[in-house]
């Protein structure tokens, strides 16, 4: 059984989440709350959960004193935030507070369910369009390597990967899973995980969404990855 607690004070809004997410698995079973205090409580009380949705603004607490509240209330549960309140600063103050997706109420449904399902996979899932249309906060380091450099400035660390890892850091961009990059490029899932591994050890960077965001900087293709085999030219090897 997949349980998983909904908390939005919008009772049609967290009525249609509740059965969108009913087609993750054959036995879903879903709990909901209309403010934080709630969603803390019963966090708590009615564990276990495989995941936490959460709008950003509810009453009972502060915004991302809620997003915290319900970490420390489920240290080991992934939380997804899904709010109408789209920003770069709202995505970053997210994840620094122990959300690991964030998704604008405004995403279509298979955008919503294939991000719910690479969270739930254990990767972090945040919309590339929130990157591809702000500058970049010189306050974070969200969107910079291990060691300060900015993204453009890693770029000759591409000119490293094989043609294979340049489509799959195509797909990282888009949000796929491992499971899905492995469907679309043929391949299986461990090699998927030895590939995503090779990229993030070659760029510098911590996890797939820094990876994803250097994707949004060098302007990969999103519609047709396999052309990101042609983003360098050099010869071709696997």
């Amino acid at each position: 059984m997949l349980r998983i607690l909904i908390a939005d004070d919008h009772p049609l809004f967290a009525w249609g989440l509740s059965r969108l997410v009913s087609k993750l698995d054959e036995d879903v079973e879903t709990v909901e709350a209309g403010d934080f205090p709630e969603a803390v409580r019963i966090a708590r009380e009615k564990a276990p959960f495989d995941l936490i949705l959460t709008d950003l603004r509810m009453p009972g607490m502060r915004e991302f004193e809620g997003v915290r509240a319900l970490r420390n209330a489920a240290p080991s549960v992934p939380i997804v935030v899904i709010t109408g309140f789209e920003s770069r600063t709202g995505l970053e103050r997210c994840l620094e507070s122990g959300a690991q997706g964030f998704l604008p109420k405004s995403s279509q449904p298979s955008v919503m369910m294939n991000a719910i399902r690479v969270v739930l996979s254990g990767e972090i899932y945040v919309p590339p369009s929130l990157f591809s249309s702000e500058p970049e906060s010189a306050e974070t380091a969200l969107t910079r390597g291990m060691d300060g450099r900015s993204l453009r400035e890693m770029h000759p660390n591409i000119q490293m990967l094989t043609r294979r890892q340049l489509g799959v850091l195509a797909l990282i961009g888009q949000g796929l899973s491992n499971r899905d990059i492995a469907e679309n490029l043929n391949i299986s899932e461990g090699t998927v995980k030895v590939h995503v591994g090779a990229i993030l050890k070659t760029l510098g960077v911590s996890n797939r969404t820094r990876a994803a965001l250097l994707v949004t900087e060098l302007g990969f293709p999103q519609e047709q990855p396999e052309e990101a085999d042609k983003v360098m030219a050099r010869p071709a090897h696997q």
